[in-house]
């Protein structure tokens, strides 16, 4: 080789690197909701998509919007493997009691085994209905982005608000109340 031939250049694999743990952290904020534990809101103002889904409940009643029966509805999708999903159902099952015959409950398991979600509505005392959505096709025509989202739904069926991220009781309680407050 002569002597005044550059060397060939080697590429930095840096960038390559760079790329790769960007996608993984856009991957986890996805799967895992947004960071710091703030929930996402997105306001939607659509209708909602219909679904019918299979109770979790062996025996019970299909779980779908229609079940609502012309009341508001809050869905909530979680699943046994979500850890925020766990500490925000003992709120959702308390404010489904407060709000008995005014709005209804729905949750929604999403890609989970029935026996874990079973045992984590038995954990945390969930009595409302639950849909079981192993594929998770109902969470992706809602636009869920994360475990868990709650999905807030107008009597007339319009989707008003989805939040991704856990809820405290003080925050849920908040969105009730705005979104659904008492018949004057």
């Amino acid at each position: 080789m002569p002597e005044s031939a550059d060397p060939p250049r080697r590429r930095s694999r840096w960038p390559l690197g760079l790329g790769a743990a960007a996608v993984t952290l856009a991957a986890a904020a996805m799967a895992f909701g947004p960071p710091g534990g703030a929930p996402l809101t997105v306001t939607v103002d659509r209708p909602a998509p219909a679904f019918e889904l299979p109770n979790l409940r062996p025996g019970q009643a299909p779980v779908s919007l229609a079940s609502a029966g012309g009341r508001p509805a809050v869905l909530n999708f979680w699943a046994s493997w979500c850890e925020p999903c766990l500490n925000e159902l003992p709120a959702f099952q308390a404010a489904s009691v407060r709000l008995a015959g005014r709005v209804a409950f729905l949750g929604i398991n999403h890609r989970d085994g029935r026996n874990p979600a079973l045992d984590l509505l038995a954990e945390t005392g969930v009595t409302y209905p639950s849909g079981h959505d192993p594929e998770g096709e109902v969470a992706v025509a809602f636009g869920a982005q994360g475990m868990p989202t709650t999905v807030f739904v107008a009597a007339d069926g319009r989707v008003l608000e989805r939040r991704t991220g856990e809820l405290s009781a003080g925050q849920l309680t908040d969105i009730l109340d705005r979104l659904f407050p008492p018949a004057t």
